[in-house]
């Protein structure tokens, strides 16, 4: 009994081992591709993930969402422009709130956006986006971008209002 408890014991490590389990506070991350042939490396609650950028393949751009105060928030990205292709946004949330990322194409400016009574704006051009992300957490995705304008936003209700956009250009 002792010797099957400890084979026992010996797999769930492995399991854990070849999983990439989380850390003692319940956290874990998955890497998931997407019809598109996108994939996302997510943090769950209680876990972050650190990713290198290229991870996805493509070119690496970083997203970093903050908020300054209620009614104050912000999204930077770096760099602002990039060759069409795969691109891997890594999407890190260093706000006290949640926030995502969703990319629009479009050929609107950044901050020209019509915002509906709903405190959003349309997601009727989105490519890609990377849901609702924890404060504190990071999330890493590639998306195969065409050339042609695009603009970054945090389409939680009222967020783009309060700075959460940024213009993005995909060059041939």
């Amino acid at each position: 009994m002792q010797g099957v408890l400890r084979s026992s014991a010996v797999a769930v490590v492995l399991f854990g081992l070849v999983t990439g389990c989380g850390s003692s506070d319940s956290g874990s991350s998955s890497t998931e591709a997407a019809a598109d042939g996108s994939s996302s490396t997510e943090a769950a609650a209680g876990g972050d993930v650190t990713v290198p950028a290229d991870a996805g393949g493509g070119t690496p751009v970083a997203v970093t969402a903050g908020d300054t105060s209620d009614v104050v928030q912000t999204l930077t990205v770096e760099p602002v422009s990039v060759a069409a292709g795969k691109v891997t946004f890594t999407f890190k949330n260093t706000g006290n709130r949640q926030h995502e990322m969703i990319v629009l194409k479009t050929d609107e400016k950044a901050d020209a956006l019509k915002v509906g009574a709903d405190d959003k704006v349309s997601e009727d051009a989105s490519v890609g986006e990377i849901s609702e992300t924890d404060q504190g957490k990071t999330v890493t995705m590639t998306f195969d971008l065409a050339a042609g304008n695009y603009v970054l936003v945090c389409n939680i209700v009222k967020h783009y209002n309060q700075g959460m956009r940024s213009a993005f250009t995909v060059t041939p």
